[in-house]
């Protein structure tokens, strides 16, 4: 398992390049299964976090992510 920080950034750049693609061909479609899967994945263990650790930050407004 890699460290947060480096999954975050590996993700961080994955979601800009199919940003990238999309912006190029105008398709919006485009990555969207990956993009999901990220978001899917980093809003569960942020669920999981604040499950274990009911004291950790929140988000602002993390209902409008989903």
């Amino acid at each position: 398992m890699l460290p947060v920080s480096v999954r975050l950034k590996l993700s961080v750049k994955l979601l800009r390049s199919i940003d990238a693609r999309r912006e190029a061909t105008g398709d919006q479609g485009i990555g969207s299964a990956v993009e999901r899967t990220i978001l899917d994945y980093e809003l569960a263990e942020l669920t999981l976090e604040w499950m274990i650790n009911p004291q950790s930050p929140r988000v602002q407004n993390l209902s409008r992510i989903r």
